[in-house]
């Protein structure tokens, strides 16, 4: 009985034995495949994009305004304070999606004025690029326009808070500040509204023009104070 057993057993070893190893090498290949499928997932999970430093400068910039314009997204402008010199800001433009760019300091007693700080983008439907930012001296909300991409700007309006308002008889505080902060500019179908604190109410501007008009000049239809 021993040696029939021990010939069963060798047989059963010989024709198991094939079966194990192949399950064995399919196991190893599926188990293979998902972890490379995994790293692979992951290593396309771990993609990030490249930082560049896009002024060179040595000084810092700050409170910068970023625009992608809607006709070409390629087109990509970026406007900062800067902290040297007292009068100006950063502008960097680009048309191949932030690879190279153009860059430049604006509103440094340039035909923009003295810019302090504080500058918003827009850019409206057809491409047309709207820039607010404050003066160092002036009491105003400036308005900037590029029909260009942002390569040159106009200055096309310049917007004066209210008359300072008397205090409500709740107590409420108004008009309590002397200058303007803080602009805000967004364009919308044919529309372009600029907001900003008037010290102490907050100030909505609102330009209209024409559906499809590229705008040469400026002003402002209508101003409420909120």
């Amino acid at each position: 009985m021993r040696g029939l057993n021990s010939t069963a057993k060798t047989y059963m070893n010989e024709q198991i034995r094939p079966i194990l190893v192949a399950l064995l090498i399919v196991t190893t290949l599926v188990v293979t495949s998902a972890g490379a499928a995994g790293a692979s997932r992951r290593l396309r999970l771990d993609q990030k994009p490249t930082n560049i430093d896009v002024s060179q400068r040595h000084t810092n910039e700050s409170e910068e305004a970023v625009a992608v314009n809607p006709t070409n997204p390629k087109n990509i402008v970026i406007v900062t304070n800067v902290d040297h010199p007292a009068a100006g800001l950063f502008e960097g433009v680009s048309f191949d999606g932030g690879s190279t760019w153009t860059t430049k300091l604006i509103a440094d007693n340039d035909n923009l004025g003295d810019a302090c700080c504080d500058p918003s983008l827009s850019f409206d439907s057809y491409g047309n690029l709207f820039l607010t930012y404050l003066y160092n001296i002036e009491d105003e909300v400036p308005i900037a326009l590029s029909t260009d991409g942002g390569l040159h700007f106009n200055r096309i309006a310049n917007i004066a808070k209210p008359p300072k308002q008397s205090l409500l008889a709740s107590g409420e505080r108004r008009g309590l500040f002397r200058f303007v902060d803080q602009p805000t500019i967004t364009a919308g179908e044919g529309e372009v509204w600029v907001v900003f604190n008037g010290g102490g109410p907050i100030v909505a501007t609102l330009h209209v023009r024409g559906c499809g008009d590229r705008p040469e000049g400026g002003g402002h239809a209508g101003l409420h104070a909120h």
